[in-house]
């Protein structure tokens, strides 16, 4: 079974008709249409594909949001995933730019956001895929807090599963709320904070 924590890479007319389909849904949310109210038609008809089309690609309305959401999350990983503590643009600067870079990369996606939280609510699917996604970033950190825990930049008191978990699930909150509900004239703030409090609170941890 294929994972949906990455896009499903298509090629041919497929693949044409999938792209279309994804890009006409993002373009009727940004109109401000909300997903409960679009309707398949509608979108296959934005999409200029046949409504046969649409199941052809998407088993649903779910499996729609879903592919949705797992390309903007490959986005998202696009931005941060070559970081490195030690690495160019490492320490608390380098991830502050990150984080920044990430608040507007989600606030120009604001209506997708708002989309997947709706369904959330409701489909066990979604949040299935949300809960998978924000795991593979989870593993990333896990890994880089390895690395520097090898390289003896940081003890091994720090369980590195543990503060992976709590950055990656505390990381999204952040940004999910900030991008919600937050004055966007505060994101650099909250990208300095989160960026501190990340380097901080795990990968330059005191030892007590």
């Amino acid at each position: 079974m294929a994972s949906i924590t990455r896009p499903i890479r298509r090629t041919g007319r497929r693949a044409d008709s999938e792209a279309a389909i994804l890009a006409a849904t993002e373009r009727l949310l940004q109109a401000g249409a909300t997903f409960t109210e679009l309707g398949v038609q509608r979108i296959a008809a934005e999409a200029g594909v046949a409504r046969s089309t649409f199941y052809l690609c998407f088993r649903d309305k779910s499996d729609l949001l879903i592919r949705l959401t797992a390309h903007m999350k490959e986005g998202l990983f696009r931005i941060g995933g070559d970081w490195r503590p030690t690495g160019p643009g490492g320490g608390p600067d380098g991830l502050a730019v990150i984080y920044a870079e990430q608040l507007r990369y989600y606030r120009e996606r604001g209506p997708l956001l708002a989309a997947i939280a709706e369904v959330a609510a409701y489909d066990a699917q979604m949040r299935e895929a949300m809960v998978r996604e924000i795991d593979r970033f989870t593993r990333h950190i896990a890994s880089l807090i390895e690395e520097e825990q090898e390289a003896g930049r940081l003890h091994q008191g720090v369980d590195a599963q543990a503060a992976a978990q709590v950055l990656a699930w505390g990381g999204e909150q952040v940004i999910a709320r900030q991008v919600a509900i937050g004055d966007p004239d505060r994101d650099e703030a909250v990208a300095r904070d989160l960026a501190d409090s990340q380097w901080y609170g795990t990968f330059r941890r005191p030892r007590v």
